[in-house]
């Protein structure tokens, strides 16, 4: 029965909506135990999608980015399309702030970048790919400038050199690297890539735990403020990418400590992720947990670890036991015990569940 007022509720939510690309839609459960968890997330998050944005209830700017590319995760592991609000989030939101998905703060733009780019992967739309292009030059022009020597700054009004930004930036580019066709773009993008991973790995935000502290001090020295589970995923993320670009293992070396620094060093002791600031997050923090997990996923298709494998399909039963009102929406505290939700969490939960039927199918 319960299965077959989720398939109503998608079918609902879906009516009018003209999606990316259509699919034919079949939410019922398969038996492939993340893969229908995922479902019913998706489908709780089509229920709190704004109208006129298309985007989401208590999460933020950034975080929709999120929770977009994780829907169109969702779309490509399952053939379903509860996606289906790209175009529509597209047009309704391509002019707000700056234009173009592009805002003061640098970080934010990266992450509509790649959504963008996922959104290409699965739908072939040219112009997903041109506007995070447009976004990439954006940052480059904006935002990187020769104090620390060298680095991204966080805000084209504040020059705070950090690591998210950064990492993103690096991501980005080679992101936009694997999808260029022609030899000079490809050279391009990976040569930014390259110098944008040069600089952070000189710069000393890595600490001794080989974790990323948050960024730079006025002195140039690392701050040593909070190691952001995000911090540690989105930098994962990258030297993947550039090891795909380059067939170098030195980039893999370089992303398994940071990997494995995180599952121990920002876990509970039952080896459930656990952001620095435990229960006290925002919008913010409350998606930080899901953008590690799916990182993290995203190498172990390459290394192909065990230990990772096993974490995370831990974390991905841990959350669904503990952290879900009778809805599907989630907690942030992914061992419980339930409070309240948030869009951002709810995203989170839905990467988790997607980097677990990664996982499972590996």
């Amino acid at each position: 029965m319960m299965r077959t007022v989720y398939v109503l509720l998608l079918l609902i939510a879906l009516v009018g909506l003209t999606g990316c690309k259509k699919y034919s839609i079949n939410s019922k459960h398969t038996g492939e135990l993340y893969l229908d968890h995922a479902t019913d997330i998706a489908v709780a998050l089509q229920g709190i999608q704004k109208s006129g944005t298309h985007l989401w209830q208590k999460a933020g700017w950034w975080n929709a980015a999120n929770i977009m590319e994780a829907l169109i995760d969702y779309s490509k592991l399952s053939g379903n399309a509860v996606s289906g609000s790209c175009r529509q989030i597209f047009n309704a939101n391509k002019g707000a702030l700056d234009g173009g998905f592009k805002n003061r703060s640098y970080d934010d733009c990266a992450w509509w970048a790649l959504a963008w780019i996922k959104a290409y992967d699965q739908y072939g739309d040219k112009e997903y790919l041109e506007i995070a292009e447009d976004i990439f030059a954006y940052m480059k022009a904006g935002g990187w400038d020769n104090n620390c020597n060298g680095g991204m700054a966080w805000q084209n009004t504040v020059r705070y050199k950090n690591a998210i930004t950064n990492e993103l930036f690096i991501l980005l580019a080679a992101r936009l690297a694997v999808r260029q066709s022609e030899t000079y773009q490809k050279a391009y993008y990976l040569e930014w890539a390259l110098r944008g991973w040069n600089w952070l790995d000189a710069s000393g935000m890595l600490n001794a735990d080989n974790l990323y502290n948050d960024g730079l001090d006025k002195n140039c020295n690392n701050n040593g403020e909070q190691t952001w589970t995000y911090n540690q995923g989105v930098i994962l993320a990258a030297l993947k990418e550039i090891y795909g670009l380059t067939a170098d293992p030195q980039y893999l070396q370089r992303a398994r400590p940071i990997a494995f620094a995180c599952m121990t060093k920002l876990s509970d002791p039952d080896s459930i992720l656990t952001e620095p600031c435990g229960r006290n997050f925002g919008e913010d923090a409350g998606q930080f947990k899901g953008i590690y997990i799916k990182f993290l996923s995203e190498l172990n298709t390459v290394l192909k670890d065990p230990q990772i494998k096993q974490y995370i399909i831990h974390n991905a039963t841990t959350a669904w036991a503990n952290a879900q009102n009778n809805q599907h929406l989630f907690d942030g505290l992914w061992q419980g015990s339930y409070l309240n939700w948030q869009g951002s969490t709810t995203g989170a939960a839905l990467d988790l569940m997607n980097a677990a039927t990664v996982q499972q199918r590996q």
